[in-house]
């Protein structure tokens, strides 16, 4: 049965009571249709069947054999149908369809048609489906139609335009002229649409965005324009038009973005905003949002980006989550540049941490990391550790590993480091990693005497608490192993010697105690309860026999992994090296081994059998040697990921990578024989943020034969679009000496050994001030031919680099090769080169790693 009335099919599918009823009615309806399709050629009845295909689209079943119906549908006179028609192309087909191009006649006949709504359902159309074949076909008609005196028709263009650019960037010069009249239009819609089109050139074309910035006084008069009027019919909650002032700041952040005058154009009527803007509703709040991101976007006056920042931070007291979120996830990125703006309100995103929303909690989480530097490290951290206990299970392994690392590289004091790293071990062992553990244990050993007595014992003591988390219990049982001649009491005249000057009395109390009672077996998790962070950690002065008792609980929990419960019955081997002078010791330390070896377990049984031999008289000549006190482990340290501190910061750095001149940090590259004063202030600024610590390639430390270096920058603001633009465009590749300059008439020589000499030699065009062209000199002065030359060059991020291919890559005897290395430099830091030089000769390869600072200031 057909139902003629698409009411009357959906009426039938509503009333079905199964799902398999529902596929039936639609199966039959589909076959119907496509019948009438076939005998049937009048547009009332097609117009109908089209309806009823997309009701069928909605509820996801196939209808791919109505497209042909719908261009059909889409080419009839009458409007209704051509509203269902291109309704079903703009559901039914996508650009990647062949029969999209059937379209094209009956789109550029529409568009050319006296009815403002059939021009406006064609161009509608041609917004969502367009290809690129369809784009090149009707770009005239659209430029065209951008002109119209209609603004209805004027929208509809732009929208139109967007997609024609999104598909063929080519096209984009074909609308750039009419940027300035839209954007000035007085028509809203027809603002708004332009404010999209205009965006979407600037991200296709460097001559669009060249264009675009000379369009911020038309931005900022339409901008000044909503601020001081008020409209009836744009008005939502109290705003004017929200939507125009939204999409206005977005598209002031682009073009504004990486150009001073610009910004400076900007500034005033940013500042407008954020402060005649009513934030007691979402939609205020909004448009503040957008103009904070704005002024953290663009080179902005150092004024606005604070109050940008003060913006967010207002935010954070808001009770939408929502409004919260975005804040948090903004100051995380900003904090690169205005940390000192940021931590303003420090007190405001701890209480965050503790939200009942986990999205909250987890950029709050973020923020907080981003926001530990040097001087404030120690309240951070605690801050920190008083969440760790309670946080969700899914961020503890994230939280551990950046606390460790913000220990590991912000701490100063070794006493506070061990003493950060217990707590987060006794809060969070199970998620330390090997390589945490491992920083730790090498830290402790070595360590003087007094610091790894006061270690030990709060091992000891922890572990009598809680033998839940895995890695404290590593930590704890090796130490154990190695300085248990340390847990033994002091005499009272030896407690002051050993104790460091950080110690007070209640320590001095600590470490004279003797005899304390020790627990003879470890408590249980569930016992177990956190050591708040105002607490003392506990130490512990035990005897020998609660030593091993202490051990030998720990090997045959089951609450311990299998590889702590082997570290454990090592220790125990270890005690009765300690503890030798002492039989009765060294008997309970054979019982506790003994008792593992008939374990089920092979590896344990193995050991423990092994210990046992080792223990007895037999072996006693060779068992002090094998069971001393181990020296500090070596390796070789790797440095945290550049963004381990702040990873929001990785995902949103295009939000503040921007700098005005006068806020750059100070050079510290400025001289190669640089005071100690210099030197100790380059060390204070490495401290401020992790970022400016790591420079990926650039901080790896050289090889002994490498050239001297001077002292490392960080990382400055980063290059503007234009000189991005600049540096990699299709110019000549051969440098241009500038004249005048002594400094570009000469050469440098950065290389020379096994006779290859390099030299470089600088020059600059004056149409590209920024960019610094690197001449590259191979001089192969030996007796041997140098083959397969490969040279490459490192720069600090503040700059941009783009190595050219050499020459040739086999220098004979007595030639040259040249290679060309270009390098933009728009923030005019002095520019370090690390160089890395790979050849072969006379049989042998070779590989050197160089670096290179003796440019004068006059280079850069």
């Amino acid at each position: 049965m057909s139902f003629f009335r698409l009411k009357d099919f959906i009426r039938a599918v509503r009333v079905c009571k199964t799902a398999a009823d529902e596929r039936n009615v639609i199966q039959r309806e589909s076959a119907a249709i496509r019948t009438s399709f076939k005998e049937v050629d009048s547009h009332d009845a097609r117009y109908v069947n089209i309806q009823k295909l997309l009701y069928i689209y909605l509820l996801g079943f196939p209808v791919q054999f109505g497209q042909l119906e719908c261009l059909k549908l889409a080419a009839s006179a009458r409007f209704s149908d051509k509203r269902v028609g291109y309704l079903g192309v703009t559901l039914l087909l996508d650009e990647k369809q062949e029969i999209l191009t059937l379209l094209t006649n009956s789109l550029k006949t529409d568009m050319n048609s006296a009815d403002d709504y059939v021009v406006g359902l064609a161009l509608c159309t041609l917004a969502n489906v367009a290809s690129a074949a369809v784009a090149n076909d009707l770009v005239d008609e659209v430029e065209r139609l951008l002109g119209s005196a209609r603004s209805y028709v004027r929208k509809k263009a732009a929208l139109a335009a967007v997609r024609v650019v999104r598909r063929e960037p080519e096209l984009a010069t074909a609308f750039v002229s009419r940027a300035r009249t839209l954007l000035g239009d007085k028509h809203h819609g027809v603002q708004l649409a332009a404010t999209a089109l205009v965006g979407e050139l600037c991200m296709h074309s460097q001559d669009a965005l060249d264009e675009a910035r000379r369009l911020v006084p038309v931005i900022v008069r339409q901008l000044r324009a909503l601020l001081g009027g008020a409209s009836a019919e744009h008005d939502v909650g109290g705003v004017n038009d929200p939507f125009l002032q939204a999409a206005l700041l977005r598209l002031l952040c682009v073009v504004a973005r990486g150009s001073q005058d610009a910004a400076d154009e900007a500034n005033d009527v940013l500042t407008q905003v954020a402060t005649q803007t009513d934030g007691a509703k979402n939609v205020g709040m909004a448009i503040l949002y957008e103009c904070a991101v704005t002024a953290l976007g663009i080179p902005s006056a150092a004024a606005l980006r604070v109050l940008a920042i003060n913006l967010l931070g207002t935010f954070l007291a808001n009770r939408d989550n929502n409004v919260r979120y975005v804040a948090l996830a903004t100051l995380s990125a900003a904090v690169i540049t205005e940390a000192p703006a940021v931590q303003r309100h420090r007190a405001t995103v701890v209480r965050c941490m503790r939200d009942a929303d986990v999205s909250i909690r987890r950029r709050a989480l973020d923020l907080s990391f981003a926001l530990i530097n040097g001087q404030n490290v120690e309240s951070m951290v605690a801050d920190i550790l008083r969440v760790l206990p309670h946080a969700d299970a899914e961020f503890r392994s994230s939280m551990v590993y950046r606390l460790a690392a913000a220990i590991t590289l912000f701490g100063d004091s070794l006493d506070w480091r061990a003493e950060r790293m217990l707590r987060v071990l006794s809060l969070g062992g199970a998620y330390v990693n090997n390589r945490d553990l491992f920083k730790f244990l090498r830290m402790v050993a070595e360590a003087d005497e007094p610091l790894q007595r006061r270690t030990v014992r709060t091992c000891f003591a922890l572990l009598e608490r809680d033998i839940s988390q895995d890695k404290m219990v590593v930590a704890g049982v090796w130490l154990i192993g190695e300085y248990a001649d340390l847990l033994r009491p002091l005499a009272a005249g030896a407690a002051a010697a050993v104790a460091s000057p950080g110690l007070g009395a209640d320590d001095l109390d600590i470490l004279g105690a003797l005899g304390r009672p020790v627990a003879t077996q470890p408590s249980s998790a569930a016992a177990a309860q956190p050591i708040s962070i105002d607490d003392e950690l506990p130490q512990a002065t035990p005897e020998p026999a609660d030593i091993v008792r202490l051990l030998a609980a720990v090997a045959r929990s089951p609450l311990v992994s299998r590889t702590s419960r082997h570290m454990a019955l090592t220790a125990l081997a270890k005690l009765s090296g300690r503890f030798s002078a002492q039989p009765p010791i060294v008997a309970a330390i054979r019982d506790a081994l003994a008792a593992h070896c008939r374990s089920m377990d092979a590896e344990t049984q193995a050991r423990a059998a092994e210990f046992d031999t080792l223990l007895g008289r037999e072996l006693d000549s060779v068992r002090a040697a094998v069971v001393e006190r181990m020296p500090p482990p070596e390796y070789t340290d790797v440095p945290y990921e550049e963004y381990v501190l702040n990873p929001t910061a990785m995902r949103m750095k295009a939000l503040t990578v921007i700098r005005r001149p006068a806020l750059q940090p100070d050079d510290l590259l400025s001289s190669a024989a640089g005071s100690a004063a210099a030197a100790a202030k380059a060390a204070e600024t490495a401290k401020q943020s992790v970022v400016s610590d790591l420079l990926n390639l650039m901080d790896d430390a050289p090889p002994a034969d490498a050239a001297p270096t001077s002292p490392m920058s960080p990382p400055g603001a980063a290059s503007s679009p234009a000189a991005l633009a600049d540096l990699f465009a299709a110019s000549s590749l051969s440098p241009t000496t500038t004249a005048g300059n002594p400094a570009f008439s000469q050469e440098y020589q950065v290389y020379s050994a096994a006779g290859l000499r390099i030299t470089l030699k600088p020059s600059k065009k004056p149409s590209l001030p920024a960019v610094v062209d690197l001449l590259a000199t191979f001089y192969n002065e030996g007796d041997t031919a140098v083959e397969d030359l490969n040279f490459l060059v490192a720069v600090p991020k503040s700059q941009k680099l783009q190595i050219l291919p050499p020459s040739a890559q086999t220098i004979t005897c007595g030639s040259t090769v040249t290679q060309l290395v270009r390098i933009s430099n728009p923030s005019k830091t002095p520019i370090r080169l690390r160089m890395k030089l790979a050849y072969s000769a006379d049989g042998h390869s070779h590989n050197n790693m160089f670096d290179y600072a003796g440019f004068p200031d006059s280079v850069c």
